[in-house]
């Protein structure tokens, strides 16, 4: 049996129910508005009203050396946000201070780094470590190594990195087994050496 609704002045909505077993139920809210009708553009969303969903990337930053490491470090300094004419980041940054890059909110970042390493020679097992430190620096977790030796090699690692505290999640690169007149590529003009920083979500 089809409902039939009448329009007020004229026209008529034919709502038919299809044959089938059961009992169907359609509740209606206790609250005005409008029905979209065919074709009808939906409202605009802005988000106010649902909750569990994520901002999407928030950070997005990139850092390079811009001068030669010559020896051994814990702490690689010299570092510069890269400032190519092309270059874009997202959000407020990465800052850096004394080689400690820190994290303008928590979350969880995907840290990539590359290093162009020039051993002297075929003997050397340069090492290019990633860490995770403290606020102040006295506690540090070794997080990613790589290994170069002759010729000239450029390495790569990535972590994943849990900051729960801005103020005491920090992340630094050190250097070990670099002979005499080997280095680590630096320039202030391109990445040879660089680091990019990626919040991919909440902690």
């Amino acid at each position: 049996m089809a409902l039939v609704i009448k329009g007020s002045t004229s026209g008529q909505v034919t709502i038919d129910v299809p044959a089938e077993a059961g009992t169907r139920a359609i509740n209606f809210p206790a609250v005005s508005g409008n029905i979209l009708t065919d074709g009808a553009a939906l409202p605009a969303i802005d988000g106010s009203a649902l909750t569990g969903l994520s901002g999407g990337i928030t950070q997005a930053d990139m850092y390079r050396l811009t001068t030669n490491v010559t020896s051994d470090t814990g702490t690689v300094t010299n570092w510069e946000r890269c400032d190519d004419a092309s270059y874009g980041k997202i959000g407020t940054g990465i800052t850096e201070s004394s080689g400690l890059f820190s994290f303008p909110e928590t979350g969880i970042y995907a840290v990539r780094c590359m290093a162009m390493i020039n051993p002297t020679d075929d003997n050397d097992s340069v090492l290019w470590n990633s860490f995770v430190t403290n606020g102040d620096d006295s506690s540090n977790d070794l997080v990613a190594e790589t290994v170069a030796g002759d010729p000239s090699t450029t390495v790569c690692s990535e972590f994943f990195v849990d900051v729960t505290s801005t103020a005491n999640v920090k992340v630094k690169f050190g250097v070990g087994s670099l002979a005499s007149g080997g280095f680590i590529t630096g320039c202030s003009a391109s990445n040879c050496t660089a680091v990019t920083f990626v919040r991919l979500g909440d902690t």
